[in-house]
């Protein structure tokens, strides 16, 4: 066994320069660590929770075979009308949540169980249907400035399930966080239903629908873990 002993310059009689020489090397903080290890855990639950509300391929699996032939120019004036206003509900969604639930005078748990059944109904469409909206809502969308409110109209963007994910973890996460994940997902979502498709444009709306199907399903398994949990925590 080996015993350690000090060096002659840190047995020397003490100094302020031997002090600092001799010192031991600072520790990593526990509770840094643990509140960065937090802070990645409650981003990677926000994109989960998120990129199930939004669900971009459903998104994506609802834009009709008019959308493809578009002028280029129309269409990104749309999706980026589009985002700007599902930009906005979000955020306000977001901001106000406290506003919103003191003004329904329940308790965050119980908006919990609420935003969960809310979930779900968003979620039976894609997962039963493969779209987030019906062929003849779809056939509705255009070029023109009117489709730039697809949000409120056509909820592929700020859907109701992403609206009441954006109130209940803005409390429970944290403001910021929420908002920049939320805008975040809406972003791909826009750009996945504005880029070329890489596929022939059947063969895309099929594989679109086959993961807004797979999308659904982890709604519903989220939809169910917010319900128990707001039920637990009442």
């Amino acid at each position: 066994m080996t015993s350690s002993t000090p060096s002659p310059a840190c047995s020397s009689p003490p100094t302020r320069s031997r002090a600092a020489r001799c010192a031991p090397p600072p520790s990593r903080s526990p509770s840094r660590t643990r509140y960065r290890e937090d802070a990645m855990t409650d981003i990677l639950l926000l994109l989960a929770v998120f990129w199930a509300a939004i669900n971009p391929p459903a998104s994506v699996a609802s834009l009709p075979e008019t959308f493809e032939g578009a002028d280029p120019g129309g269409r990104t004036r749309l999706l980026v009308g589009g985002w700007l206003a599902a930009g906005v509900l979000l955020v306000v969604a977001t901001m106000m949540h406290g506003q919103f639930l003191d003004l329904l005078g329940v308790a965050a748990p119980s908006f919990d169980i609420a935003a969960g059944i809310v979930m779900l109904a968003g979620a039976w469409r894609p997962l039963l249907r493969g779209r987030a909206i019906d062929e003849s809502t779809a056939s509705l969308l255009d070029t023109s400035d009117r489709a730039a409110l697809i949000p409120l109209a056509m909820p592929l963007l700020a859907s109701p399930a992403a609206l009441a994910a954006a109130i209940s973890h803005g409390g429970r996460v944290g403001e910021g966080e929420t908002i920049v994940v939320a805008l975040v997902v809406a972003s791909l979502a826009a750009l996945a239903m504005g880029a070329e498709p890489l596929l022939q444009w059947r063969r895309r709306q099929a594989l679109a629908g086959v993961l807004a199907r797979l999308t659904g399903g982890f709604l519903v398994f989220i939809a169910v873990a917010l319900i128990v949990d707001g039920v637990f925590s009442v």
